[in-house]
């Protein structure tokens, strides 16, 4: 499973992007309207308020699907004279009227029993303590601004049991099940770990309703929070180019919004990979410790329900080859959807194409704002269906689906709490006993899998035949935030030969085969002017801790900022 926390946010020069060595990492806090100035950074605070904006029907309809909001974003949807009164408003509006800004951030805390974290960018929280500190500058000029956001971390990183591997990796921390075709480390290393990051940093040209640029931030797309299907704020970003339109989408008369964004960047691994070697792509053997990551996402809202959003994304981990091939894959995106349309290419380890690992998913988001609600869904898709019969028959093969509900609790011009309940399930389908499955987030050509320097990109639950439910209510008030969540993830299963699932070649059946985690936290933040301060406290308890004794950790966060 991923385990990071992300808390503290502060933004940072952009000088690593193009560095022979990626250092990504970053680290996210509650800050409160003040932290707008740096624009709606995946899975803060800022983001989820504005979201909440939209279910309470206080601002305009927007799209969600496809993040980060930049400040200029923020501000072309809040800067509205039909914007009823909420909490946040003057704060806001404070930040967002400044052009430019500095910050800093420190974050400390603690787990008792197993590194445990998710949704907090690339930050490790290890067993035992953490500590990040943070600066960073925000500044805007015409279409031109820039948001920078160098921080450190170092985790304490104790040693606590791991689970053995069924087939071994190149290392005894390696993910247990997978070893061989994820990059996913129980551990990072027997010591303790530190790293420096460039974090969410970003130089962006908007012009023409389009923006372009840039970035080490992290990406969301699609409707997920806390369980996102290709992109969210669990392992941070990663460096890239993007081109699309603004977040507002384009408005095309009588038709409706269109919202696009394309992206190319490199991904790459932590020390503890199964792909060792030639940082280029060799063969399969040797893939290449490091991988182009391309994709394209596009969501439209029509104009005779402009609060439905529907939309599809696309994602490729491909090669990174040497020489003038290296950025041959950028069209990745742009090609046939079915596998016997693809090239051979010799050595790629698939006979009928390529050696690209795609993943895609189809989402639908319909808010009801008279209402105060909102429901979601997103069916997630790995690699390609053969041809239209196979998509037609079988659309359930190699995918997961997710599903969320928002309700309005309260929409007040002090007050503005928010209920969520979402829903995962990436079960290895029944189809699995007359045709092969893969598991989620698996890539056996790019053998990293979905991850950026040995954490998922997508869903934090983990590989494999992976689920989870949550429960959350947060509530916004002009002083201070509250938010009480629970949540129950089914992190890792054995796929076995006894009908429900594949044999993975381990003997048969295999006892204790799934790795259920309950966890319940509560979080308090209080703001002052500029100033932020969160305490947050909770329990995880691993039913089956690594497929045998239970085990339980007890945590605590605390960060401070100010912009």
């Amino acid at each position: 499973m991923n385990r990071s926390s992300r808390w503290a946010s502060a933004p940072t020069a952009l000088i690593l992007l193009a560095s022979p060595i990626s250092l990504a990492a970053q680290w996210q806090s509650n800050t409160g309207p003040s932290g707008a100035r740096f624009g709606a950074i995946v899975g803060t605070d800022v983001e989820r308020y504005v979201r909440a904006m939209a279910l309470a029907g206080l601002i305009k309809p927007l799209p969600w699907a496809i993040r980060p909001y930049s400040a200029e974003d923020l501000s072309s949807m809040l800067h509205d004279s039909s914007i009823r009164p909420h909490p946040w408003q003057g704060g806001l509006t404070a930040a967002l009227s400044a052009s430019a800004a500095v910050g800093a951030s420190v974050y400390a805390g603690a787990n008792s029993g197993f590194a445990w974290g998710a949704n907090d960018g690339a930050m490790w929280q290890g067993r035992g303590a953490t500590g990040a500190v943070g600066v960073g500058a925000a500044w805007r000029f015409g279409p031109l601004s820039a948001v920078a956001t160098p921080l450190a971390f170092s985790a304490q990183n104790a040693g606590f049991p791991v689970m053995p591997q069924l087939v071994g990796g190149v290392s005894p921390l390696s993910e247990p099940q997978y070893a061989v075709v994820v990059d996913l480390p129980q551990r990072m290393g027997t010591s303790s770990f530190s790293r420096l990051s460039p974090g969410e940093s970003t130089l962006r040209l908007n012009a023409f309703g389009m923006t372009g640029g840039l970035s080490t931030a992290s990406v969301g797309w699609g409707t997920g929070e806390t369980f996102p299907a290709i992109f969210g704020s669990n392992a941070g970003g990663f460096a890239h180019v993007f081109l699309g339109t603004k977040a507002s989408g384009v408005r095309l008369p009588a038709v409706g919004r269109v919202t696009t964004r394309y992206m190319l960047g490199v991904l790459e691994q932590s020390e503890w990979s199964p792909v060792q070697g030639s940082e280029t792509y060799l063969d399969v053997d040797q893939s290449g410790t490091r991988r182009l990551g391309t994709g394209l996402t596009i969501s439209f809202m029509p104009a005779l329900l402009p609060s439905l959003e529907l939309g599809a994304s696309r994602f490729f981990h491909s090669p990174f080859r040497a020489g003038s091939e290296r950025w041959q894959a950028w069209s990745k995106p742009f090609e046939g959807i079915f596998k016997k349309s693809l090239r051979n290419d010799a050595g790629s380890g698939d006979p009928t194409g390529d050696a690209d690992n795609q993943m895609a998913s189809f989402f639908a988001r319909w808010v009801f704002p008279a209402r105060g609600l909102e429901a979601n869904f997103e069916l997630f898709r790995e690699d390609h269906n053969w041809d239209s019969r196979d998509l037609a028959q079988e659309p359930e093969n190699n995918s997961a689906v997710m599903a969320s509900v928002r309700a309005a609790l309260e929409k007040t011009a002090d007050r503005l709490s928010v209920l969520t309940l979402e829903y995962f399930d990436g079960d290895i389908r029944p189809i699995a006993q007359a045709r092969a499955q893969d598991a989620l987030y698996v890539h056996t050509g790019m053998r990293q899998g979905h991850t950026q320097r040995g954490q998922l990109l997508g869903s934090p639950m983990g590989v494999g035949a992976i689920g989870g439910q949550r429960v959350a209510l947060e509530q916004f008030t002009a002083s201070g935030s509250r938010r009480l969540a629970v949540q129950r993830w089914r992190t890792r299963s054995l796929r076995t030969s006894n009908g429900e699932g594949l044999s993975l070649g381990a003997g048969g059946d295999v006892p204790f085969s799934h790795d259920w985690v309950l966890d319940g936290s509560v979080a308090v933040t209080r703001y002052r002017r500029t100033q932020s301060v969160t305490l947050e406290g909770g329990i995880a308890w691993a039913g089956t801790w690594q497929l045998g004794d239970p085990r339980t950790n007890l945590y605590a966060r605390a960060s401070w900022s100010v912009f």
